[in-house]
């Protein structure tokens, strides 16, 4: 292997300092990661992650929102922009399995933020194959339009899991109010039928709710924020108003059990109990996981940082201990959003929520790896780790510059995952190209000193064995 000078291609800052910029690939912009506590026996796998901002600004942190895929570093491996993060923006972003192959996931609409709209996002769910096309959408049947923004989850049957906003109205003490009901439905991906239907009002009491009650605006008293299969086939659903985790019967619609709340069928052990939670999800060693986002059972009375709660759940005795906890090393309080993954291995996953940091715990405790958004307005809604190949089918990105000494050319293949080098071509023909360096990847663009002078360059990405890849198109060398 030739190996001139070479190293990660240098992010060009904006005025904010806060969004990365690419020579090969100027179309992208997302936003810089700061990562305080290095990687070092994580998980294998990248960080899954929808950058946006919940707040509007003169001079918005983000120019670009959307699904991306980083590694532990925090360089990008794929980014897919999907409007300004602010208005048009991503959530719930994750790999997940379609029709036996893997697929990315995310839920894509407009957050507008009326109070006295009983669904306040406006969107629906995208699915995306490997190359990066989207080959499909989930949206609500029985005649609702858009899906909520929470949760969506595939499952073995191919169909999918999605929560829906429904308001209706009903009798809250004194008042008539408008009331949002939460749904949640089975639809076939294919045919958009619905399956199956669940309504919180007709199973769940509004007296069970601990959010204040405005009769101006409707009452969401329940707040269903994830869903998913449980290992018997039944549903498991965390009700953010109620501090509640339910148990539904995917045939009959019946509660089988709550999970904390004022109704709770399970007594908790010290340290157990949870409040305004999210992400709740049974892990393959049984355990509950839950992201604890205000940990008001600690019995002082004040909110204690965010933590990720992993729980042991007895359903014969009904009783529920603490297996593993870990408190949010920088001392977070996460008022909204947040998740929590028990990985293969034993460790677990954190997204922070609101504040746009995430973190990996080993079994013990030890903080593996602990990253942010550079700009603190940037926040992803969960931060999720998975594996995942991406095997995009258009070109890899090329450009070049000119130096005292020769050229400098960068390299980059948004989404390519198998790239483990380039191969430089020059030449001051763009029909007549030679191989002048390979260097191995860094970064999501790669940058290579070549030590002459030439017109024109391109790079081929070449995999572990030295196969080419993919071949990109002709840039000519553009004046430093």
């Amino acid at each position: 292997m030739i190996s001139p000078s070479s190293a990660a291609a240098p992010a060009v800052s904006t005025s904010q300092d806060d969004l990365l910029r690419f020579v090969s690939r100027p179309d992208l912009q997302p936003p810089r990661i700061t990562v305080r506590t290095a990687a070092g026996g994580t998980t294998p796998g990248y960080v899954f992650l929808a950058p946006k901002t919940d707040v509007a600004s003169e001079d918005p942190p983000l120019t670009q929102g959307g699904p991306e895929i980083v590694d532990d570093e925090g360089n990008p491996v794929w980014f897919g922009p999907r409007g300004d993060g602010t208005n048009l923006r991503t959530a719930a972003f994750q790999p997940q399995t379609y029709r036996g192959r893997p697929v990315l996931t995310w839920w894509e609409g407009y957050s507008i933020p009326d109070p006295e709209l009983g669904n306040p996002y406006i969107g629906n769910w995208v699915i995306m194959d490997q190359s990066y096309h989207v080959i499909g959408t989930v949206k609500p049947g029985n005649g609702l339009p858009y899906s909520d923004v929470h949760d969506m989850q595939i499952t073995p049957r191919n169909t999918a899991l999605i929560l829906v906003n429904q308001q209706t109205t009903r009798q809250v003490g004194d008042d008539r109010q408008t009331v949002v009901d939460n749904l949640i439905q089975e639809v076939d991906i294919t045919s958009g039928r619905v399956l199956f239907q669940w309504s919180g009002l007709d199973h769940i009491p509004l007296s069970e709710s601990d959010f204040p009650r405005n009769p101006a605006i409707p009452y969401h008293f329940l707040h269903l924020n994830s869903v998913s299969l449980d290992r018997d086939g039944n549903i498991l659903a965390s009700g953010r108003h109620t501090s509640t985790v339910y148990k539904i019967d995917r045939e009959t619609g019946d509660i089988v059990w709550r999970l904390g709340g004022k109704n709770s069928d399970f007594t908790f052990e010290d340290g157990a109990s949870f409040a305004w939670q999210h992400d709740v999800r049974r892990a393959a060693d049984g355990t509950i996981s839950v992201f604890d986002n205000t940990t008001t059972a600690n019995g002082t009375g004040v909110d204690a940082p965010s933590r990720a709660l992993v729980l042991n759940v007895d359903p014969r005795d009904r009783t529920v201990s603490v297996a593993r906890s870990y408190p949010s090393p920088d001392g977070l309080l996460s008022g909204t959003q947040g998740s929590t993954r028990v990985l293969a291995g034993g460790n677990t996953f954190v997204g922070w929520g609101s504040h746009g940091y995430w973190t990996e715990f080993s079994a013990d405790g030890k903080v593996l790896l602990d990253a942010s958004f550079a700009n603190p307005l940037v926040s992803s809604y969960r931060a999720l780790r998975f594996t995942w190949r991406g095997t995009p089918d258009d070109r890899p990105a090329a450009a070049g510059r000119s130096t005292a000494n020769g050229v400098t050319v960068y390299a980059s293949w948004n989404g390519a995952t198998d790239v483990d080098a380039w191969r430089v071509l020059a030449g001051d023909s763009a029909e007549r190209l030679k191989r002048v360096a390979e260097v191995p990847r860094r970064g999501f663009e790669t940058s290579a000193a070549v030590g002459h002078r030439a017109r024109y360059v391109a790079v081929q990405a070449l995999d572990a064995r030295g196969r080419v890849l993919g071949t990109s198109g002709t840039a000519a060398v553009e004046a430093s």
